[in-house]
């Protein structure tokens, strides 16, 4: 039911978005169904209906909270290799940068000059943040 509407409300924010019509209420009502941070940017991309609420129906069923080292080090490995598709791959992302709090993580994972692995990528996030304990 959940996901139906989530599909509806994406749909209806598309149509009134191609009329240029302000779908602020509709994005108020998808963002109050849904933990995915700032549901209204992802209207403001190129990106089709398809992608939008995969992606939001994706992040909605991952785990995001207490995740262990192992769990950054997977997520880090699957964006590395690319495996899984674009909103997958660009919400593993998302959640390791929430995760370690830090949202440049992802120049160490395709900027780098140097070729790091997952976990020196996840060391060297971890490493800076005195803040955060991750099991």
């Amino acid at each position: 039911m959940k996901q139906a509407r989530i599909r509806e409300l994406v749909e209806e924010i598309m149509e009134q978005k191609y009329l240029l019509e302000p779908a602020d209420n509709l994005i108020a009502e998808l963002q109050s169904l849904v933990t995915f941070p700032d549901v209204g940017d992802l209207f403001y991309t190129d990106r089709d209906y398809a992608y939008i609420s995969n992606r939001i129906i994706d992040y909605e069923n991952r785990e995001k909270d207490n995740l262990s080292k192992k769990n950054l080090i997977d997520m880090v490995t699957k964006i590395l290799d690319v495996y899984g598709k674009e909103y997958e791959i660009d919400n593993l992302l998302l959640i390791v940068e929430n995760a370690v709090k830090k949202t440049d993580i992802s120049d160490y994972i395709y900027y780098s000059d140097e070729d790091l692995t997952a976990e020196q990528i996840i060391e060297k996030a971890l490493g800076k943040q005195k803040d955060i304990y991750i099991p």
